[in-house]
């Protein structure tokens, strides 16, 4: 509980809790939750991007742990906006490859949907294509 009441106490308006699953297959991926200030928190979990109360936020940090805070680095007008992006999403649905937590975090911060992760994966899938088509060119010469 102490270290919740840290981390919740040293966010500003549209920083993004980066974190990672405590076990599993998930430890791979980065997962983000945007808090608006005054303790909203808002993230495209479980469905859809919605806002997420202290209780759920507390229920995700047993099974996720915090790597990193994302600071948002804009004036005040630019939080103003950035509340809005967010608040545009809300209810819109998650889609792991077309809209997932880290596009709807980098659409509140920088106004842009996008997910290296799905752009990193995409990569090392192709690359992986890329190296058995060129192992099966060379066995049959």
């Amino acid at each position: 509980m102490i270290y919740y009441l840290q981390l919740i106490n040293s966010l500003q308006p549209i920083d993004v809790i980066v974190a990672k699953k405590k076990t599993g297959i998930g430890r791979i991926l980065d997962h983000y939750v945007v808090h608006l200030g005054n303790g909203v928190f808002v993230g495209n979990l479980k469905g859809c991007v919605k806002q997420i109360s202290h209780h759920e936020l507390l229920e995700l940090l047993k099974q996720y742990e915090p790597t990193r805070i994302r600071r948002f680095k804009g004036n005040q007008l630019q939080i103003k906006q950035a509340i809005l992006r967010a608040k545009q999403k809300l209810g819109h649905k998650y889609s792991f490859l077309g809209f997932n937590c880290e596009h709807f975090a980098n659409w509140v911060q920088y106004g842009k949907e996008s997910s290296s992760q799905v752009t990193n994966g995409f990569v090392m899938v192709a690359g992986l294509v890329t190296l058995k088509l060129i192992s099966n060119n060379n066995g049959e010469g």
